[in-house]
């Protein structure tokens, strides 16, 4: 979406807000109305509201995160000083999220976007209208670039760590990720005010919670599956073949973890879903199936054994008692357990809940 198509649509999602409000007459609206005082509106809404004249003042946006809202809180607060009528900021965009109605509302302004959320407020009139919290106008990328793999490993860290501050070089070693990375993930960041950076200390990232439900709903796939398979070995024979093979993965160098239901059943029981659940290289794909004898089973699986979609991955490492198991990171198993399907998801907020919420609590 473009600016011009934003113009063009705004009205009429407007006139559908205030349409069948009874105290609401003659509706006027002016697009790019002509620049008075110095200022130059996006638009103008004259209308009576139980036979008295009032006016809404727009601001448009094609990005509506909380940075840019509050920009355009004080542009708007300026026209509404002019006013010679009573009148209201309007923020129009494609999507206003729920942190960027709070401080929209905070500061006395209404907004329209084109998911259907509209929020209208005079003393005669309110209008709420709450439609979704989810962006349908993002596209992919916009949706998912800030949790693709490279910068899944700065989020990762940052989320195991919530009130540290991060000098951009040190996160980007500590990461392996280069400093150009790091800058985009903060901007991004800092734009959701779901972080703050200065020059004196740093990033760090205020509001871990938010971040994490985006990556949740940003609709993390299902990992890719190297092996489906099923093995003979149960109970004690099982565990022992684990140990040896996570003993052999040790000395090799191989890269091998437990993942989803794996980590949560010996963490934090929830849902009971049988089968093992692994990620592993090459290396440690054979040595499972040295010690667990897997036979490839498309239906019935027992053993899951999936390919990493990057190398950050190996290091959010979760140690599993002391007989040397290891597993998937708080954050990872997380979104497994949440791409998983619905009775998974039941598991990932329990997880999230015992594991997570407490490790932020103690950091």
């Amino acid at each position: 979406m473009n600016e011009s198509e934003l113009a063009r649509a705004w009205p009429e999602r407007l006139r559908q807000a205030l349409h069948g409000v009874p105290i609401v007459q003659g509706l006027a609206v002016q697009v790019e109305p002509p620049p008075h005082a110095g200022t130059r509106p996006d638009g103008l809404a004259d209308c009576l509201i139980a036979g008295e004249p009032h006016r809404l003042v727009i601001e448009c946006q094609l990005a509506a995160q909380p940075r840019q809202v509050r920009g355009a809180v004080a542009q708007l607060a300026r026209e509404v000083e002019r006013s010679p009528v009573p009148c209201q900021g309007l923020l129009v965009a494609p999507f206003v999220s729920p942190a960027s109605r709070a401080i929209l509302a905070e500061a006395g302004m209404g907004w329209l976007d084109l998911a259907g959320n509209a929020r209208i407020n005079f003393p005669r009139l309110h209008v709420e209208i709450n439609k979704t919290e989810r962006d349908p106008w993002a596209t992919k990328r916009v949706q998912r670039s800030l949790f693709y793999p490279k910068s899944a490993r700065l989020l990762k860290l940052l989320l195991a760590h919530p009130g540290r501050s991060w000098r951009v070089a040190e996160l980007a070693e500590a990461a392996g990720v280069s400093v150009g990375q790091v800058s985009n993930v903060r901007q991004a960041l800092t734009e959701r005010e779901w972080a703050v950076a200065d020059a004196a200390e740093g990033l760090r990232l205020v509001q871990a919670g938010a971040l994490l439900d985006a990556w949740r709903d940003a609709g993390e796939k299902p990992p890719t599956v190297q092996l489906p398979g099923y093995t003979l070995l149960t109970g004690a024979a099982l565990q022992s073949a684990l140990l040896a093979a996570f003993a052999d993965a040790e000395k090799s160098g191989a890269r091998l973890l437990l993942a989803s239901h794996s980590v949560a059943r010996r963490v934090a029981p929830f849902l009971r879903v049988a089968g093992e659940f692994f990620y592993a290289d090459a290396a440690g794909l054979a040595i499972l199936q040295n010690h667990l004898q897997p036979q490839r089973a498309p239906t019935g699986a027992n053993v899951t054994v999936y390919a990493a979609a990057d190398d950050g991955l190996w290091q959010e490492r979760t140690p599993l008692g002391t007989e040397g198991l290891v597993g998937t990171g708080p954050v990872q198993t997380y979104l497994d357990l949440f791409a998983g399907g619905e009775r998974s998801r039941e598991a990932a907020e329990h997880w999230r809940a015992e594991t997570i919420h407490k490790l932020w609590e103690t950091a």
